[in-house]
């Protein structure tokens, strides 16, 4: 399976905790983060997508993950404000048992999908990624 294989890379990559704090004074509140995935226009349907702390910008912490609804949206943390600040790289895992679909394998590894995203203090992000065969 595919979606196997996203979840070894990811392992590989996972990174220790970090200072991150939930609303101490001083240390940046945790955010909402969800979004859409789409792939070839249409919602990608029961795949994952993962953000994981750039090492080269953030300072630590864990990967976040999610499954893709019906319609492609995610929640990570289930909505709850529980994401820490920072840059993550996005890897997205298309479902299992798809082949010979074109989805880019690059994208299962977010040290090679070219995917970031900031996630800001405090605030309610909703991200779409928009992916086509060949990327």
């Amino acid at each position: 399976m595919r979606g196997t294989g996203l979840w070894v890379a990811l392992l590989g990559l996972t990174v220790a905790a970090g200072p991150f704090g939930c609303g101490k004074s001083g240390t940046p509140l945790p955010a909402k983060v969800g979004g859409v995935v789409t792939f070839q226009g249409r919602p990608l349907a029961g795949g994952v997508i993962v953000f994981v702390p750039d090492p080269d910008r953030t300072a630590g912490g864990t990967l976040h993950t999610a499954s893709l609804s019906a319609d492609g949206r995610f929640e990570l943390a289930g909505g709850a404000a529980s994401v820490p600040p920072g840059w993550y790289r996005v890897a997205i895992g298309e479902p299992a048992g798809w082949y010979e679909t074109g989805f880019p394998p690059a994208l299962r590894r977010p040290d090679r999908s070219g995917l970031e995203r900031e996630v800001k203090p405090g605030h309610d992000h909703q991200f779409e990624f928009h992916v086509e065969a060949g990327r």
